[in-house]
């Protein structure tokens, strides 16, 4: 677990960065404004205190193994229905992380939740493409 665990702790080191600067874009692009309370201080905070083997089983399947503790917290309160399905970020089914960052960026790797959009003006002010 210990590789899992290095690999955990950059995703959410950079998650201010990374992604929820697109996702920020991608909804104030609509007027609306995002609510993570899964990124709250205290709760995220709690979680990371957790030994791994609190989080994940990895010797379970996915829809069991993985986000035990969202999963169990889901059966709690009642939507024990879809506490067991395979997890997937709306940004990858959708595939609307790699089409926004391609056409702002050039590829998904040049994106870093950096830039501002200009109305009218795209990224910075730099084409019409926003």
């Amino acid at each position: 677990y210990e590789v899992l665990h290095a690999e955990l702790q950059m995703e959410v080191g950079r998650l201010w960065k990374r992604n929820l600067g697109r996702d920020d874009r991608c909804l104030s692009d609509h007027g609306k404004e995002a609510r993570f309370p899964y990124l709250d201080e205290d709760v995220m905070a709690y979680l990371e205190a957790l030994p791994l083997e609190e989080k994940c089983d990895m010797t379970r399947p996915l829809g069991e193994g993985d986000k035990l503790v969202l999963r169990k917290v889901a059966r709690m309160v009642g939507v024990v229905e879809c506490s067991s399905l395979v997890k997937r970020a709306i940004q990858f089914g959708s595939r609307i992380a790699k089409v926004s960052d391609k056409s702002r960026f050039g590829s998904s790797r040049k994106a870093t939740g950096q830039k501002k959009i200009v109305a009218d003006k795209g990224l910075d002010g730099a084409n019409g493409n926003h």
